[in-house]
């Protein structure tokens, strides 16, 4: 029987990050886990803030995986208050992200936060939910075999676990 989890990503991936959700993919394969994702395996019939919580009501936990989609190259964050300053090179993951991983928490489902290098802000700052914050270079494919992710990610999967058991 596979375990079901919910996946925030975006649909639209470049090359390397299609490669990298594959490896993701595989591991969560590997681990007997279905990765679910509207757009890409669901396609409800309803709206989309609905279709999320409704399929994340039937996963036993969550992969928010923060790829970048916008790149600010100048902008101005803050305009007109006393914290303004000038960006640039900023880096952002989809909105759905921070939608999809709130609902995920209010819905205590087990989360695994995985960011690109430079994907900063909401579900993606240190210490907002408590759990480690994954950051990976694209360009790196090493980092998923590496210890210092596998070993948090076996955690993530325990706890995935034990909650399809308690549901």
């Amino acid at each position: 029987m596979l375990i079901d989890v919910f996946v925030s990503r975006p649909n639209t991936l470049d090359e390397n990050q299609e490669q990298t959700m594959q490896r993701i993919e595989r591991l969560l394969e590997q681990r007997g886990i279905r990765a679910r994702t509207i757009g890409k395996t669901d396609f409800p019939n309803v709206s989309p803030m609905r279709a999320v919580e409704q399929l994340m009501r039937q996963c036993s936990g969550a992969v928010i995986l923060g790829f970048p989609q916008t790149i600010i190259q100048k902008g101005i964050s803050k305009p007109g208050t006393d914290n303004e300053k000038s960006i640039k090179n900023i880096l952002l993951p989809t909105p759905w992200n921070q939608i999809e991983a709130s609902m995920a928490f209010m819905l205590d489902l087990p989360l695994l936060v995985i960011r690109n290098q430079g994907i900063e802000g909401g579900i993606f700052d240190i210490g907002t939910t408590g759990h480690f914050i994954h950051t990976f270079h694209l360009d790196n494919e090493e980092w998923i075999e590496k210890p210092s992710f596998l070993q948090p990610f076996n955690d993530w999967h325990n706890e995935v676990v034990r909650n399809l058991q308690v549901n």
